[in-house]
């Protein structure tokens, strides 16, 4: 059985502690991350003031950014205003034509009525001889 301070061990050793050694044989030890326990660094003015300079600046990128987004909602809602004002011309432009069309065809309706009173057949006996032409055509469409 071999023991583990035998003399491969110690070759092993000093093949580590080459590894971790400085270039010039000065062992240092090995850099860490910071530590939330650990001593916050001093801060100087010029730092503070470079560090606000920075925050500043990205202030005004965002608030520049922002203020471009409001633009641009801004005149989509006036686009999305013309749009409206248009379909609400328009509805009201057909609705105008659609009482215009009421207004012709009760016209219409009663100058035919006093059309067959004036002929002496009633409206009944036209509607009775528009239905047979109709049949006729449709009869000779069919066959």
């Amino acid at each position: 059985m071999s023991s583990r301070y035998s003399a491969v061990g110690a070759h092993q050793r000093d093949l580590r502690t080459q590894l971790f050694s400085s270039p010039q044989g000065i062992r240092t030890p090995p850099s860490r991350t910071t530590s939330p326990y650990d001593p916050t660094p001093t801060v100087t003015a010029k730092h503070n003031e470079s560090f606000l300079s920075s925050l500043e600046s990205q202030n005004n990128d965002e608030m520049d950014s922002m203020g471009q987004k409001v633009a641009l909602l801004r005149n989509l809602g006036e686009k999305m205003g013309v749009e409206i004002n248009k379909s609400l011309k328009l509805n009201d432009e057909i609705t105008n034509q659609f009482e215009k069309g009421k207004v012709t065809l009760k016209k219409t309706y009663n100058q035919m009525v006093l059309m067959s009173q004036r002929a002496g057949i009633t409206w009944r006996m036209w509607l009775l001889v528009f239905l047979i032409i109709f049949v006729c055509f449709f009869y000779v469409w069919m066959f």
